[in-house]
This record gives C-alpha cells, sequence and structure tokens, in this order.
C-alpha cells in the first residue's frame, strides 16, 4: 500500500541555499567536490569533510575539511585531512565524520586502490571493480589534525561504508554498509559494531538479504531513535535484471542485532538519508535520479512500522540531472548528485547537504529548512 496520506499539507520551508564549496580557479585548476557529511563540534561550529579530486572518480581524491561559525551560511576554505602520498599506489578517498561521546572525532569509510590514474573504478566489460579497503582516521582536536587512516577489517570483507556511523546510547559504534561486487548475486546489507571507539570491528547482524541475493542494498544509512531502536533505509538495486527498486527502510529493536523485514517507501529514488524528529517521525531525503529527478525532503510517519508520508518538498527539480540506468556501470558513471544527509542545527533549522554537478563542476551544496 503506498505510504501517502490524502491532502498533504505542505508546513516545511526552504529558507535558504548555499554552495557550500565550487573550485574557486575553474580555469586554471580541475578540482572536484563530492561525498559530503557534516557533524557539529562541541564548539558550536560545523565540520563539513568531503573528497576533492580532478574528476568525479579520479585517482587522486583525498578528504578535505571545511569548517562554519555562522551555522553554515559561510565556510572556509577547505584543508587535506593529511599529506601522506600512498605507495605504490594512489589511493582515493571516501570517509563520513562522527563526533564520538567524548568529542573524538571518527571518520570511518573506504578507498580504491589505483594502479594507475587511468585505470576506472568498474571494469568497462567485466564489471569487476578495483580493491577497496576500509579505513579509519580520528581527530581529537575538532578536526584540525588527523591521524594517517589507517585499514580495518571486517571478515575479509570489502564493504560500502559510504555512509557515517553513529554511537549508541549504550556506547556502541555501529555502521551500515554492504560488500561491494558488482555480481549478480551474493549481496546483502551488514550492520557491523565497535565497542572500543574504533579501535576494532567486526560484523554483528545482516539487517536486509533477498530470497537469493540479487538485491543489493545500497548507500545505506541509518540512525538510533529512543535506545536501542534502530532504522535503516538503502537504496535497493536488482542486479539480475540491472533496475533500480524503490528505497526500503528496516527497523531494529535491540541495537541492530536482528532486524523485521523489509518495508518498501514505495519511493522511486537512489541515495537517500534519514533524521529522527522524535516519537514516530522521521525526516528523510531522496535522490530521484529517474523521471522525474530531483532532490526530496519528507516528513514521515512510522508508527506501527510502516511508511507513511505526510509532506514532502522539492530542493531542486531538474531531469537533466537525471542517470543512464541501462546498467549499474553506466548509472556509476553518469551521476550528477547524490549522498544526500540531513543535520539539525542549534538555531532550530536543518541543513540538508549534498554532491551536485552544477556548471561543470562537481560542488557541494547546502540547503536550509525550517519544520
Amino acid at each position: 500500500m503506498r505510504g501517502h496520506l490524502p491532502e498533504m499539507k505542505v508546513k516545511m520551508k526552504l529558507i535558504d541555499q548555499i554552495t557550500i564549496y565550487e573550485n574557486p580557479n575553474p580555469l586554471l585548476v580541475s578540482r572536484q567536490a563530492i561525498f559530503p557529511g557534516v557533524v557539529e563540534l562541541p564548539d558550536g561550529q560545523l565540520m563539513a569533510m568531503f573528497a576533492i579530486g580532478q574528476a568525479f572518480d579520479s585517482a587522486d581524491q583525498l578528504m578535505h575539511v571545511s569548517k562554519s561559525s555562522d551555522y553554515g551560511r559561510s565556510w572556509s576554505s577547505p584543508r587535506p585531512i593529511h599529506n601522506h602520498h600512498y605507495e605504490p599506489f594512489q589511493q582515493s578517498e571516501s570517509f563520513k565524520p562522527l563526533l564520538l561521546n567524548n568529542g573524538i572525532l571518527l571518520a570511518v569509510g573506504y578507498v580504491f586502490v589505483r594502479p594507475d590514474a587511468e585505470t576506472p573504478i568498474v571494469h568497462p566489460d567485466t564489471f569487476k571493480t578495483l580493491a577497496l579497503k576500509n579505513m579509519i582516521t580520528n581527530s581529537s582536536d575538532n578536526g584540525q589534525t588527523w591521524k594517517l587512516p589507517r585499514q580495518i577489517d571486517i571478515k575479509g570483507v570489502p564493504l560500502e561504508l559510504s555512509g557515517p556511523c553513529i554511537q549508541l546510547a549504550s556506547g556502541r559504534i555501529i555502521g551500515a554498509a554492504s560488500p561491494f561486487h558488482l555480481n549478480k548475486t551474493g549481496h546483502s546489507g551488514w550492520i557491523i559494531f565497535s565497542d572500543d571507539a574504533g579501535e576494532h570491528w567486526a560484523k554483528l547482524s545482516e539487517f536486509f538479504k533477498s530470497e537469493n541475493g540479487e538485491v543489493a542494498a545500497w548507500e545505506c544509512r541509518l540512525i538510533e531513535m529512543e535506545p536501542d531502536q534502530i532504522a535503516v533505509v538503502f537504496w535497493a538495486y536488482d542486479t539480475l535484471n540491472q533496475r533500480n527498486l524503490t528505497n526500503h527502510i528496516v527497523f531494529s529493536n535491540d541495537g541492530g542485532k536482528h532486524f523485521s523485514p523489509a518495508v518498501d517507501t514505495y519511493i522511486n529514488a537512489q541515495a537517500s538519508n534519514l533524521m529522527w524528529l522524535g516519537g514516530d517521525e522521521l525526516l528523510t531525503i531522496h535522490s530521484h535520479r529517474e523521471t522525474p529527478v530531483g532532490l526530496k525532503v519528507r516528513r514521515v510517519d512510522i508508527s506501527g512500522r510502516r511508511f507513511s508520508i505526510l509532506e514532502e518538498i522539492d530542493l531542486f527539480s531538474d531531469d537533466k540531472l537525471g542517470s543512464n540506468s541501462e546498467d549499474i556501470r553506466k548509472q556509476f558513471g553518469s551521476l550528477k548528485f547524490g549522498q544526500p544527509s540531513l543535520l539539525r542545527l542549534t538555531n532550530g533549522e536543518v541543513l540538508a547537504t549534498c554532491w551536485a554537478f552544477e556548471n561543470y563542476q562537481h560542488v557541494i551544496k547546502g540547503f536550509f529548512l525550517e519544520l
């Protein structure tokens, strides 16, 4: 049953939008910015972390941080989190930050090992991918300096850990990810955890697995609502039939150890994210890359573990930003926006962020919402 309620009354307002980062010298150098994550620091500043490289899939992508002292209206020039040169091969980075209860910033994600500058991440004929390594780094001074990223291993499986981890009320850190490959079967969604502030990691559970393992759970994002009540939203992709499915969401009442069956949101979108509003309401954000194309935010009722849309608003809508969904390689290669997120600010506004292709540049966008 479709999740809309009749005669939606829209209370949400888009009150402002900015560009957090765009290349200031596009005639001189290529600096493409993608994959942002934003956290609020103990001193009240916001910190954005995102990758900058010569191109969307370039081998030289490294993580940078930028800060704001005015609730996200203006941002400092981005700085790389390290100046290390990976050997013997370059490694293109993608990390997302999390502020731990002890004030430490923990960034978790992955790198692709790049044998040279012109080998693509996905082979055009075999669909095999380059080697992926999961990595972490941390900062104890509000993101001014960062430790050298180091590899973490979870059962020897490379995971598409593209979203931030979360810290539960219990202190445990958990993340949602899927084993990253483009095979026709063997797909599932994992919950991983650490009980020692990110030093050691293990697999906790599987939050989703289709009957034959043919449905991939990509771009997973998770939140804790009440203590140990977890929700995970994900981009469901049918690898056998090479087609996008609607976003699905799963729920756990025991900190992610077990999950109820996936709930269909009936939202035809790919990369998505979510934020708890209290009670049985969520705020969700969805990248719609098939017509009608755009970035939408929705207020949702999840009482009874259903998914009913209360209201929705467009952050932007433009069919020219759609992707080629003929197969997953072409879809990955034609993305023009994605990895949206939501953050409630201390001034009461909600900051939504994403990366987007705008004026022939990959930039980091910010949108301010009033609920």
